[in-house]
């Protein structure tokens, strides 16, 4: 078989490697919109179902940011990092007035507590883990568009 060749066609090349040079300008718009898209969805599942609720702010203040190709979904509150990560041990000193206490039971702690630490409550981890399957399937559509506008360039 010395000196055979072989010659392989790929019908509409040219069309084919423009379209695929256009990807980034196909594709992005889609997968952006997709990006946004999934906040929504998370924002379906920040509920009291996955979310801690003692008072109700920690449920219900939560900020979007949008970039490029990106997206932020964040609680608001300030103490969110100590109810989703937990915290050590660690010692509580009064400051503001001579002794720790429980204004509402009258309960004295005295001027110092050896806090035992609070136990983690990853209800981020439970927001993303509801609202996976929903976003897997948004981001299947955006490539099934991604690919039908490729292969319109490419047929057209």
């Amino acid at each position: 078989m010395d000196g055979t060749t072989f010659k392989v066609q790929i019908p509409n090349l040219p069309a084919l490697q423009a379209a695929l040079r256009d990807y980034p300008a196909i594709a992005q718009p889609i997968i952006q919109a997709a990006v946004v898209g999934s906040q929504a969805l998370l924002a379906k599942f920040t509920t009291a179902a996955n979310v801690p609720v003692r008072t109700g702010y920690l449920v219900q203040n939560w900020g979007f940011d949008i970039g490029n190709l990106m997206a932020r979904w964040y609680p608001k509150a300030s103490y969110a990092p100590y109810v989703e990560l937990g915290t050590p041990p660690h010692i509580i000193r009064a400051v503001n007035a001579r002794v720790l206490a429980n204004t509402q039971t009258g309960q004295i702690f005295g001027t110092v507590v050896h806090h035992p630490g609070t136990k983690s409550n990853p209800f981020m981890e439970r927001i993303v883990s509801s609202a996976q399957p929903e976003i897997s399937d948004l981001f299947g559509v955006a490539l099934d568009k991604i690919t039908a506008q490729i292969a319109a360039q490419t047929n057209g």
